[in-house]
Formats: C-alpha cells, sequence, structure tokens
C-alpha cells in the first residue's frame, strides 16, 4: 500500500522530468509542424519553388502581376512572399477556377503585346501598371473579373505569409487583448 511519502517521491521525480520531456516534445513539434507554436511561418511555398499548375511562362505573367498588386516597399512584395507559388497550389485544389486564371493569364499578354509589344512580365513597372489600371477600375469585362479574381487571391495568399502576418502587419501571436474594440469607421458601427 502507498504512503503518503511514496506518492510525494513519485511527484518530485516526475517534475524533474517533465519540463526536459515538453522541451524535447516543443522542439520535435516546432521542427515537425512549422508555424504550430508560431516559431515558423504561418505558411512556406512549397519545396522545391517550381509551380505544379502553371506553366513556366504563365508563372512568370503571374509573379510579375502579383508583384505590381502587392509590390516590394518598406516590406517585402508578393514575389517575396511566394504568393505565386501558393495561388498555384490554390488553383490545383480550386479546379474551378483553374481555366479561369488561365485565360486571364494569357489575355493579360495579348493585351501587353497589344499596347507595348511584349509579354507582361518583360514590361517595366509603369508599362504593367498603364495595362492594369483600366482593369481595375472596370471589372465588367472578362479580363477586369480576371484582376478582381488574381487581386483577390494575391491578397489572400500574401497574408497567410509569415512576411503578411509578421512583417507586414507585426502579428506575432499569442497577443492577449483585454479589449477588443472593433472597426472605428462611423459606416461600419450599426
Amino acid at each position: 500500500m502507498s504512503t503518503r511519502r511514496d506518492a510525494l517521491r513519485i511527484l518530485i521525480s516526475a517534475t524533474s522530468v517533465l519540463p526536459a520531456a515538453a522541451a524535447t516534445q516543443q522542439t520535435k513539434e516546432s521542427a515537425e509542424q512549422a508555424g504550430h507554436l508560431h516559431q515558423g511561418p504561418a505558411l512556406k511555398p512549397s519545396s522545391p519553388a517550381t509551380p505544379a499548375f502553371f506553366q513556366p511562362e504563365e508563372f512568370r505573367t503571374l509573379e510579375a502581376l502579383s508583384e505590381r498588386i502587392i509590390p516590394r516597399t518598406d516590406t517585402p512584395g508578393a514575389k517575396d512572399a511566394g504568393v505565386a507559388l501558393l495561388i498555384d497550389k490554390a488553383l490545383i485544389a480550386r479546379a474551378p477556377l483553374a481555366p479561369q486564371y488561365r485565360a486571364g493569364l494569357a489575355d493579360l499578354n495579348a493585351l501587353a503585346k497589344q499596347e507595348f509589344g511584349k509579354l507582361f512580365a518583360d514590361l517595366n513597372e509603369q508599362q504593367q501598371i498603364a495595362v492594369l489600371t483600366p482593369l481595375s477600375l472596370d471589372g465588367s469585362t472578362p479580363l477586369g473579373e480576371f484582376f478582381t479574381l488574381a487581386k483577390g487571391m494575391t491578397v489572400d495568399a500574401y497574408y497567410k505569409t509569415e512576411v503578411g502576418l509578421k512583417v507586414e502587419l507585426g502579428w506575432h501571436g499569442n497577443t492577449f487583448l483585454s479589449e477588443f474594440p472593433g472597426c472605428d469607421h462611423p459606416e461600419h458601427n450599426a
């Protein structure tokens, strides 16, 4: 029959072993599940960094397009964050969008060739902006609809990455808020 003294011995020996076991488990989880304990990136582009859905020229166009949507400034841009690879991965999972994306990239290249004689990815920044500005203002055309779709997927992918979450937004996880006031714009208060 166990005594109180035996129970204390078991507790003391378990207490000295538990911190080491917990540290080992945390290291193992961090290595296996990057981002799980908020020590790694939220999402990383797949390795190797080659697209699974897009052809090389389509992928190059997508990288240039996403970089115009979220360009590098004092923070990394969409290309730095690997947004094009995340969109590539998303389109494999969302197959119905794939034909629209392929057609949109082809139409974007055709428009760039028509206006400047080059593929979209080969244009300089000002020329790319000149091609995209009318598309951003008129979402009723097929190319305008594609731009709206691409913009939404670019923003969504960017803010799922470590660059978007930590560098751009300053999110560090595990933050306690004693109060969450919400949006302070008058039109959003209902």
